[in-house]
């Protein structure tokens, strides 16, 4: 079991609130992660909190999903893009519903991207190893629960 111990930017940061514009019956999020295993639990966590999950290991996929499936949210294993500086995630944010999607960068422990790029990229917030996963799952769940205010 986790300790909820005072944050730690370095771990864990949200940088920009946003809240989804969506009925209970259609919250989707896609995970982007190599690893199946990290997938996969987060899957099942996301999964008991009632919302539509998908898996995804690699970028053409995601891409894919993105278009068609439209996702309210992305946790994205920052590896899938990194080497192309992000090309991926800033063509995202160039979408007109990017503004109600939620955009999760999800980091090893190396190698280490600065806080700094991953914002700049366009990331909401970050997550890296060893970070618990209670606080991605507290994050995409207060991410379709709080009221959206205008």
């Amino acid at each position: 079991m986790s300790s909820r111990l005072a944050d730690n930017e370095s771990e864990f940061a949200l940088w920009r609130i946003k809240r989804a514009r969506t009925s209970d019956a259609s919250r989707r999020v896609l995970i982007a992660h190599k690893d199946k295993s990290i997938g996969d639990s987060l899957a099942v966590q996301l999964r008991l909190k009632g919302l539509q999950v998908i898996h995804s290991q690699d970028l053409k996929s995601v891409r894919t999903l993105v278009n068609s499936w439209q996702p309210h949210a992305l946790l994205l294993d920052k590896s899938l893009d990194s080497d192309s500086g992000y090309v991926f995630l800033r063509t995202l944010r160039m979408d007109a519903d990017v503004t109600c999607r939620l955009l999760v960068a999800m980091n090893n422990v190396w190698p280490a991207d600065p806080v700094q790029t991953l914002k700049e990229a366009g990331f909401d917030a970050h997550c890296r190893r060893p970070c618990a996963t209670w606080r991605i799952v507290d994050l995409v769940k207060a991410f379709f629960s709080a009221p959206l205010t205008r």
